[in-house]
């Protein structure tokens, strides 16, 4: 067996401390470009790797060591307004986000990258002066949207799949096996006539999962299939075609606003029509349905980004990783 290469030759190959040969190795942007490019050059010339007992030494002593500040955190929103993303399931992911990164050194703030005059240039710039390393984003307005920045000086994540170009590593809720938790549920309580009523965007933004598991389980069971509605017109006259044609016994929503259509067909939740949701974070509390774990979300998120920083995985991945964390049935009033 070879004689294993250490940090400390690295250092003395390129005549460096051996503090800078373990920062450039993971990419730690307070070291100089051309230092971190110079080391790790040496590093692969060398045959180099680190040492997998003492990476799990590290790791160990630095969960148990007393958390002193580590640096700041970005929580990158890009709504019209500086506080438009304070709503749902985001004020969860933040909650569990911050929660998570005080446990571990870190301090989350939110940074608003629509912010009159800011430039994504002028964004980059900010966020090199205070030196943050990791950039999480929340979901976007709208789906498939596209952010320039110089990405390989940070460890970055998002929660969910809006962020598409660049594709980054991922955080979100599993929103198919949330479906079809629903639909067994339902099932159990009698329902046979299910009808799905999303908003188009709302299903985009999540890859149509909840439309993919709605129609899958549809397929398997013996309830009778009805067509999701799921009209870009989103208006009452709509959904009251919808309901008159196909007269569903249980209604599928993550609206509040379906609850006031229902009100408005004339019909009474449960006596009428059951109601149940994907997402109960966004309609009134006795509503039976989903809990998305978001406040988990973040917990698992801030979880990821710091491992990237220490071991400094930066930039865009070429493969990358998605988190997907379940959520859990809450029984309301809103079924028979």
């Amino acid at each position: 067996m070879g004689i294993r290469i250490t940090i400390r030759d690295i250092a003395d190959k390129v005549a460096v401390h051996h503090s800078t040969v373990s920062r450039a190795l993971r990419n730690d942007p307070r070291i100089p470009e051309t230092t971190r490019k110079r080391v790790q050059q040496a590093a692969k010339k060398m045959g180099y790797y680190p040492d997998p007992m003492l990476s799990s030494l590290m790791i160990y002593r630095s969960k148990n060591a007393p958390k002193h500040f580590r640096g700041q955190l970005a929580l990158v929103t890009n709504y019209s307004s500086r506080d438009g993303w304070h709503e749902f399931e985001k004020v969860g992911f933040y909650a569990g986000a911050k929660r998570q990164a005080k446990t571990l050194g870190y301090e989350v703030e939110p940074y608003w990258l629509s912010e009159p005059g800011m430039s994504q240039r002028r964004f980059n710039q900010i966020l090199n002066a205070r030196n943050i390393q990791g950039l999480i984003f929340i979901p976007q307005p709208r789906s498939h949207a596209h952010v320039r920045l110089e990405w390989e000086k940070y460890s970055a994540i998002s929660f969910g799949p809006t962020l598409t170009r660049p594709q980054l590593r991922m955080v979100d809720n599993d929103h198919y096996n949330s479906m079809a938790i629903l639909m067994r549920q339902i099932k159990r309580r009698g329902y046979k006539r299910p009808g799905l009523v999303c908003q188009p965007r709302i299903n985009d933004s999540i890859k149509r999962q909840w439309s993919a598991a709605f129609w899958a389980f549809q397929t398997l069971s013996s309830q009778e299939q009805i067509p999701p509605f799921l009209d870009k017109r989103w208006t009452f006259a709509a959904f009251k075609d919808w309901y008159s044609k196909y007269r569903p016994d249980v209604i599928i929503s993550h609206v509040e606003e379906c609850l006031d259509w229902i009100t408005q067909v004339g019909l009474s939740i449960p006596e009428d029509v059951g109601f149940a949701t994907p997402a109960r974070h966004g309609v009134p509390s006795f509503c039976s349905g989903i809990d998305e774990n978001n406040e988990l979300i973040g917990e698992a998120a801030i979880n990821a980004i710091v491992g990237m920083i220490q071991c400094g995985e930066r930039g865009v991945p070429a493969t990358p990783i998605s988190t997907l964390i379940p959520g859990f049935w809450v029984n309301g009033s809103s079924l028979k």
